[in-house]
Formats: structure tokens, sequence, C-alpha cells
């Protein structure tokens, strides 16, 4: 038996979205067509003192798969639960960094997400901290990206806030009576995501914080 000859290299550093990737190839036998990878999620991001901070990767594949996430470097203080990463830092935690994987597999890119330590509490932003989670939690025709179940689209800010058959999910200024919060959290049934492994606490509490701030489109 002939054993398979792999290969790997690292190519010098290329844009990709807002994140400096790297590329990894191993030769696995694939389609030489096979393209890599891209990482949408933001490359540089706030974490407040004494406050929990979460940060949910996301990537696409332009071969139409589904990107497997990961985190490489991660700082003592962070703890990770699938494609989010979060943690609470303290007065002495210094500014510090994370690395992104996305993988389909055969080829795989790497970003490093830089994280600035600050005392206040900046505004959470729509499009870069809750879009992301939808986008990586709630895709399929069947569900709400890509598809209108129960009439509700999660695709922008302007269809989840046009809600659904049950009417508004998102009450601004208001959480505990936001139906896509008691959905997250299980009071109500079924609990969202559907048929998946529920969102963790952090991620949930990002999305009540933002909605208690206003929801606002930023």
């Amino acid at each position: 038996m002939t054993a398979r000859k792999l290969t790997s290299l690292r190519l010098a550093p290329f844009l990709a979205g807002a994140a400096i990737v790297f590329l990894s190839c191993s030769d696995k036998g694939t389609d030489p067509e096979n393209r890599p990878p891209r990482i949408t999620s933001p490359s540089s991001v706030e974490a407040v003192i004494d406050e929990l901070f979460s940060y949910t990767a996301t990537a696409t594949d332009p071969d139409g798969t589904t990107p497997t996430i990961g985190f490489e470097n991660v700082p003592g203080w962070m703890d990770t639960s699938g494609a989010t990463i979060s943690g609470t830092p303290t007065a002495e935690t210094p500014d510090t960094s994370f690395i992104v994987t996305a993988s389909d597999d055969f080829l795989t890119i790497t970003g490093e997400v830089a994280v600035t330590i600050v005392t206040e509490a900046p505004q959470i932003s729509y499009s870069q901290q809750i879009q992301p989670i939808f986008d990586a939690s709630c895709s399929g025709s069947q569900c709400h990206i890509g598809g209108t179940a129960n009439g509700l689209s999660l695709s922008s800010y302007s269809l989840l806030m046009q809600g659904g058959n049950s009417g508004a999910v998102v009450i601004p200024g208001n959480p505990d009576n936001s139906i896509i919060i008691r959905r997250l959290e299980g009071t109500i049934t079924p609990q969202m995501p559907f048929g998946r492994s529920p969102l963790p606490q952090a991620t949930i509490q990002l999305i009540r914080d933002w909605i208690a701030e206003g929801a606002h489109d930023n």
C-alpha cells in the first residue's frame, strides 16, 4: 500500500473581508478548483472591564459547504463554545488577541482578532455582533436565514423588526417581553434554534443587552 504524500504550506497574508488571514493548504487529493472559506466576522473588538464579553465567529465557503469554526491562542480569561468565545476581563487584563480558524476539511484560513480592553461599554453593534449570530445559528431553507419559518426572516435588521406570523419578536428596550428572547431561553416553546443546541447563555445575554439598549440598527 502506497502512503499518500501530504504537503502543507503557509502563504503570505491577504485580506478576506475585515480580517487578515493566512491560508493553510493540505494536499488530500481534493479537486484543485476547491476554494478556501472566508472569515466574515470582525477582526477587531472591544471588551469592557468587569463585563461579559462575547464574540461569535462566522465564515462562508464559496464552494457551498458550511465551514467548521475553531479558535487558537485563546487568552486564559476566555472560554469557547462552538463558534462563540466569551469571558470577563478585569482591570489587570491587557489588550490581547485570539485566532479564528475556518475549515472546509481541506483548506483552512486563520484570522487574528484584536481585543481592546476598555472601561466603558460601547453600544452593541447589530451588524457586527447580532446579525452574525443569526447567520451562524438560524440558516437553512426551513429556518429563518434562507427561509421564513413561521413568517419570520432574520436575514436583515428590517426583516427582523417586521416580525413574523406571531407579530413583533423584538420590543426595543424590553428584552424580557421580546418573543425572540423567550424563544432562545426556552420560556416559550419550541425553543430556538429549533432542532439544534441552545445558544450559549453569553450569546443570549448579548442579544438581550442589544434589545435593552434600544435594538438599534447600527
